[in-house]
């Protein structure tokens, strides 16, 4: 069996989290240079140290792919559930991560089958080969970036018309919303459809394209009731159809809080 070892930047061995929990054992074994750490592996099989050089490649790649997008990680507001979403989601492939760098490392092994020692550089490899793997952990970490992003624009953007709804004069005291799947009316205490009236005001080309529950959020910020009297009509959604609505019910009742008033379902 060829002695194994680890090749690792100074830098990689301070924050390398995998490295640092397995280091006490390989800590006699590592000598220390000014630009790279080399550590002597020494586990019960070859499998057991294949494990252990793809979890710590897997590691490093993520921290790669991080400092990559530094600058756009900074403008998170919540930081603390992207890493959360990350860690978590990078457990969840982490089997899959790990089968395409032992393919590599066994490669490299079999390329130097000849010699009784070999050495894995983790720089070079995310500098030269890790091609597919720094591919899925960017892709992760976009995904999770764009998610969290526009998390953080809707509360802004709820925050916004939460001022707005507190700042502003009411123009009536009562309405009366009756919310379907695709559709909804909106009528004052005399009866008077408000969603016409609204419509009547504006010019055809400004809402043919706007979306019901944009339409419903657009007439209630122009209109400002003290009181929003909202009933939901019972009829078969299917899963997506629900979802949209449920974000509509969350959305008004944190925008308007205790102006909502729920009169059930019809």
């Amino acid at each position: 069996m060829q002695r194994v070892y680890l090749d690792i930047t100074a830098e990689q061995f301070m924050h390398n989290r995998i490295l640092q929990s397995a280091l006490p054992e390989f800590e006699r074994d590592a000598k220390r240079g000014a630009r790279y750490h080399r550590v002597y592996l020494k586990n019960d099989t070859a499998e057991d140290i294949m494990q252990l050089l793809a979890q710590m490649t897997i590691e490093e790649s993520v921290h790669w792919i991080l400092h990559q997008h530094k600058q756009q990680l900074s403008q998170l507001a919540e930081p603390a559930q992207f890493y959360a979403q990350l860690q978590e989601r990078i457990q969840s492939v982490q089997p899959k991560l790990a089968l395409f760098v032992q393919h590599d490392i066994a490669a490299f092994c079999k390329r130097h089958e000849a010699h009784s020692t070999v050495s894995w550089n983790i720089e070079g490899y995310l500098l030269f080969a890790a091609k597919k793997l720094k591919w899925m952990v960017d892709t992760i970490v976009q995904d999770i970036y764009q998610s969290c992003k526009e998390e953080q624009e809707r509360e802004e953007f709820i925050a916004l018309l939460q001022f707005c709804a507190s700042a502003q004069q009411s123009l009536l005291d009562d309405v009366y919303i009756t919310l379907a799947k695709d559709r909804f009316t909106m009528l004052d205490v005399w009866g008077n459809d408000l969603q016409q009236i609204y419509l009547d005001a504006l010019p055809a080309e400004e809402y043919m394209d706007v979306q019901m529950h944009d339409l419903l959020l657009s007439i209630l910020m122009t209109m400002l009731p003290k009181t929003i009297h909202l009933f939901v009509v019972k009829e078969q959604l299917d899963d997506e159809e629900w979802q949209k609505q449920q974000n509509l019910l969350q959305l008004l009742q944190q925008i308007f809080g205790d102006k909502i008033c729920m009169g059930g379902s019809l």
